[in-house]
């Protein structure tokens, strides 16, 4: 037999929480099953991160998933997600960075290049920006200089898929993102 409500205010007073446990459990599974992204090892290669999804163009990590990755001797740590390698420390910060050689860019004289939407940054270990500049692409640091251009775009891949930049201005930097000499185009 069903009781009639005695007035509104017990409307729903029971539904609510139950509404809320189902919805933290619902998205604790969300978490759980989050396979959106993938972390890469040098002992196994590509495997499924769970507690990883992409959510408004960034990496959501949910704890258990930064505790489960490999970090390497600079604290980072690298996942596939979005079509792109990203690193991230324990902490949750993270990067998305160039492909290289098929993986993540390389940290080559303590910086790695940093995607700055459509364009590239370098980024120290701890991945802070190590100065403002942003080009539209530029090479790893070599005795303390780097190739970068602006203006340049992809060309044609060549028949191993190596895409040279082509056109733009060229020249070399130092790392503090000040032009250090003149260079010419690759």
């Amino acid at each position: 037999m069903r009781l009639p409500l005695r007035n509104a205010t017990n409307r729903g007073r029971h539904a609510r929480p139950l509404l809320l446990v189902a919805g933290l459990l619902a998205s604790t599974l969300a978490w759980g099953a989050g396979t959106d992204c993938e972390a890469l090892t040098e002992e196994d290669g590509f495997q499924p991160l769970a507690g990883c999804r992409w959510a408004n163009g960034r990496l959501a990590l949910a704890p258990e998933a930064l505790a489960s990755l490999s970090y390497d001797q600079h604290g980072l740590a690298p996942v596939y997600a979005a079509g792109g390698f990203h690193y991230v420390r324990a902490d949750g910060r993270q990067l998305p960075v160039i492909t290289f050689d098929n993986g993540p860019d390389y940290v080559v004289e303590g910086l790695v290049r940093g995607r700055v939407g459509a364009r590239i940054g370098y980024f120290d270990t701890e991945l802070r920006q190590a100065f403002p500049a942003t080009f539209d692409f530029g090479w790893a640091f070599e005795d303390g200089v780097a190739r970068v251009c602006e203006g340049c775009r992809k060309g044609t891949p060549d028949d191993h898929g190596h895409t040279a930049m082509v056109g733009g201005t060229w020249y070399r930097i130092d790392r503090q993102g000040r032009s250090a000499m003149d260079a010419e185009t690759p």
